[in-house]
């Protein structure tokens, strides 16, 4: 008796992993029929496999924080989560879609890091629910680095958006930051990775089994990704084309929403099991990754798909890169301290409901604004918090912890 009950839970784990999978499965037979399909069909289908594999890589990704040591695995862990976006922006890039670029880029990182500002108020719904104080959400002296980065990417973005192009000096400069970000990223010592569901069940696995079981798992769900990310977005578009719908909005919001979906389940789990850090932690780290791997790509791949030196940036792409620079400097002014307040989550999260419901220029540029202006007073109010994400991002390595 006293062996039974892991049972349900190990079938259970399996079972939610059997089902990613299939959807994994399904996205791909639904792309090689993709021909004899209508449209919307095949939209649907596509999605489908592309929330399976992204399910399968936060788990993986998960399950890997415990599995390989060193601070580099949560640089890691949100690459996997945001390359189904990557994918995707490259794509544009690549054939020249100019117009179409950044719309995935912005809206992914802008609701990652609305997130992040916002989860305060979801430690305080659960903890509501249960019937118990909030916990004080308290972030890592080592998470000083990924809100540093942020910081020096989005004032270093503000001459691209007067610009009003994109340039392969500005790649190579974001990618840099990236590199840099990668060599001194640190995990969080006092905490314990998240072992929960599918990724508590990888590492119940024989230990000579579970590093090939989850390195096996994230090759086929990369694997799905790079097959059927485009033409999801291709068929999104066809079909939002057809409905009169812009086409940008969608690949802006509709794409994150499906693409991050795994993500958020993966925070609330971390919520759930009293590790908001953690779950904050992964935000942030993914919205660098968003901010300089991806930004920093896509001139590089506009270049290599015929186009010239610098990628241009229409007036509303320069609209929507500039609201996501007020956006990144409300969250880094927000967290400068460590500890993420109510009153910053409410802000930002009735700010970005406003855009959302109501996504005109003059909405988008009256947020920017707002934003811009509450960033600044935090900044200036927080000066002394802020010299210390800068020595983490760009001072001497031993500065940072």
């Amino acid at each position: 008796m006293a062996t039974s009950p892991p049972r349900p839970v190990r079938t259970q784990w399996w079972r939610h992993l059997a089902v990613a999978a299939g959807c994994a499965v399904i996205g791909v037979g639904v792309h090689q029929a993709s021909p004899y399909l209508p449209v919307p069909l095949a939209m649907i289908g596509l999605g489908i496999g592309v929330i399976g594999a992204a399910f399968m890589l936060a788990w993986a990704a998960d399950a890997g924080d415990a599995v390989f040591s060193g601070g580099v695995v949560l640089a890691i862990i949100a690459l996997l989560t945001v390359l189904p976006e990557f994918v995707i922006e490259i794509r544009f890039a690549y054939i020249q879609a100019a117009d179409l670029v950044t719309a995935n880029l912005t809206g992914a990182t802008r609701l990652l890091l609305t997130g992040a500002t916002a989860l305060p108020l979801l430690v305080a719904l659960i903890a509501h629910r249960r019937r118990q104080d909030a916990e004080p959400l308290q972030l890592a002296p080592n998470r000083r680095l990924e809100l540093g980065i942020l910081l020096v990417t989005s004032l270093f973005a503000i001459q691209i958006v007067v610009r009003g192009n994109l340039s392969i000096f500005d790649a190579f400069v974001l990618l840099a930051l990236y590199v840099l970000y990668v060599r001194r990223v640190q995990g969080t010592p006092d905490e314990e990775p998240a072992v929960v569901g599918v990724a508590a069940g990888l590492l119940s696995l024989p230990p000579q089994f579970r590093r090939l079981a989850i390195a096996a798992l994230i090759g086929f769900a990369g694997a799905v990704i790079l097959v059927i990310a485009n033409p999801f977005a291709d068929a999104l578009l066809a079909t939002g084309t057809s409905l009169g719908i812009d086409p940008y909005l969608l690949i802006q919001s509709v794409v994150p929403a499906a693409t991050e979906a795994p993500e958020f389940v993966v925070v609330t789990v971390l919520v759930v099991n009293h590790r908001p850090a953690q779950a904050l932690a992964l935000f942030l780290a993914s919205s660098v990754s968003q901010w300089t791997l991806g930004l920093g790509s896509l001139p590089i791949a506009y270049l290599a798909g015929g186009g010239g030196l610098a990628l241009p940036l229409a007036p509303r792409e320069q609209l929507e890169l500039g609201f996501t620079i007020s956006v990144t400097l409300f969250v880094v002014a927000a967290l400068a301290t460590l500890r993420p307040e109510r009153a910053d989550a409410l802000l930002i999260t009735g700010v970005f409901l406003v855009q959302l419901v109501y996504p005109t220029a003059f909405v988008r540029f009256a947020a920017a604004f707002v934003l811009a202006v509450f960033a600044i007073d935090l900044l200036c109010s927080r000066r002394r918090s802020i010299r210390p994400l800068l020595r983490a991002a760009i001072g001497r390595k031993s500065a940072s912890g």
